[in-house]
């Protein structure tokens, strides 16, 4: 019998760099763009393809050479008219003297001051968007620092006092807050920390960030354990001006979870935990942790991100397949999303509820005799990797290369490796 290591003990199935390589050489590589005399000029116009493996995502994208050139000829003319219009209204200022007067070139003018310049929309709450991002990014990270360390991951929270709207009145506080501790943590245990983090609320309207990471088990240059020198370096950086309200931040400002740490054993458990909802809808039971309270609504005090990265980067493989290969993968890819059941309990075998992959849409309908139109709600399939044209999309799996290797399977039915069969995952 071999040696039991930590991680085989712990339970987590986090996939190396070195396995997320060796699924994407699995899939056949497309011939390389206009290679040779002959291909120059008949490359088809609907772009390069490609497959991306990462731990736990695998991800269809492409783009077109062609518009990336265009675009990028665009853009250089576009900066050749604000140098041509920023010559023209030097030489004439210089020719009017106090006489200011902004003159612009036929084709194109950049903003000058009196120009009204956009500003953005106030944050309110976490957006759709911003949630499938991070599930991708948290998916495609190599967790091998933290897994081959031998500590025991745990989620890490940080919190704010009663008072809060004194210390942290705004997003960019927090953020600072967080570059702070950083660097304590860095001095106290000689090592750069990493983690992933998300921002969430709670009730009264604080902020509170969770942080999944390996804690250090020896104590630092203090002497403390990492549970006690949390506490005291937190409630040092948010440094509350209330010496009661210090006080109690230093006692109950900090918390640490490591069965909750455990339970993200793998990418797609860990990335789904920080969405805090099981289903596509946005109902979920903590749904109310993702809305910015009002001090925060004012226009410069947003939130900025949700969530981050520190410390880990990620482990990815790009190949380059066939348009033909591509589009077999995407269907396979959509039906196999379409085809999960949605777990309300991850520690249950069977799942608990099949949730459909539905959306509701407002339709007009036309009254034939009389020509009014009303419109009614109804509930449509939720299209997944297929947002019209060539647009694709990711599937988020416990083992991202056992994913690709199974997809590699079925497109060229030659694909040979030891991974396990995928488990189930969602396609966003």
């Amino acid at each position: 019998m071999g040696e039991l290591r930590a991680i085989d003990a712990l339970g987590l199935r986090f996939p190396t760099p070195e396995t997320v390589a060796a699924a994407a050489t699995l899939f056949e590589p497309a011939a390389p763009w206009a290679s040779g005399p002959a291909r120059r000029g008949v490359e088809p116009e609907s772009g390069r393809f490609r497959i991306t493996v990462g731990p736990g995502v695998v991800r269809l994208s492409w783009t077109n050479p062609v518009r990336t050139e265009k675009t990028a000829e665009r853009a250089v003319g576009h900066h050749q008219c604000d140098v041509d219009d920023a010559e023209l209204r030097v030489k004439d200022e210089l020719v009017a003297g106090d006489d200011h007067r902004a003159v612009g070139s036929s084709i194109r003018r950049s903003p000058t001051a009196s120009d009204p310049s956009g500003t953005g929309g106030v944050i309110t709450e976490w957006s759709r968007k911003s949630r499938s991002s991070m599930c991708r990014t948290f998916a495609e990270l190599d967790y091998s620092p933290l897994v081959k360390s031998g500590r025991v991951p745990a989620m890490v929270t940080l919190t704010y006092p009663g008072d809060w709207e004194v210390v942290a009145p705004d997003g960019a506080s927090v953020k600072r807050h967080m570059v702070l501790w950083r660097k304590r943590f860095q001095r106290e245990y000689g090592e750069p920390a990493r983690y992933i983090w998300k921002l969430e609320f709670q009730r009264r309207g604080a902020p509170h960030i969770h942080l999944w990471m390996a804690p250090p088990i020896s104590p630092g240059r203090s002497g403390r354990g990492f549970a006690q020198w949390l506490s005291e370096a937190w409630a040092q950086v948010v440094d509350h001006p209330d010496a009661e309200q210090k006080a109690r931040h230093r006692l109950a400002g900090t918390a640490i979870d490591v069965r909750n740490g455990l339970k993200a054993c793998d990418p797609k458990r860990l990335a789904i935990y920080f969405t805090k909802h099981s289903s596509p809808n946005l109902h979920g039971d903590k749904e109310y942790q993702h809305i910015t309270p009002e001090l925060w609504r004012q226009p410069g005090r947003g939130p900025g991100r949700f969530w981050g990265v520190y410390g880990l980067k990620k482990a990815l493989a790009v190949v380059e397949v066939a348009q033909d290969a591509y589009i077999a993968a995407r269907r396979i890819v959509r039906r196999w999303s379409r085809s999960q059941a949605v777990y309300g309990n991850s520690d249950n075998r069977f799942p608990t509820a099949v949730v459909p992959r539905t959306a509701t849409r407002l339709v007009p309908r036309v009254d034939r005799e009389t020509g009014v139109v009303a419109h009614r709600r109804v509930r449509r399939r939720r299209t997944l990797c297929n947002q019209g044209g060539l647009a694709g999309g990711y599937a988020l799996a416990n083992n991202g290369p056992a994913f690709a290797s199974q997809l590699a399977t079925a497109l060229f039915g030659a694909a040979t490796t030891s991974h396990p069969s995928p488990q189930r995952g969602i396609c966003v």
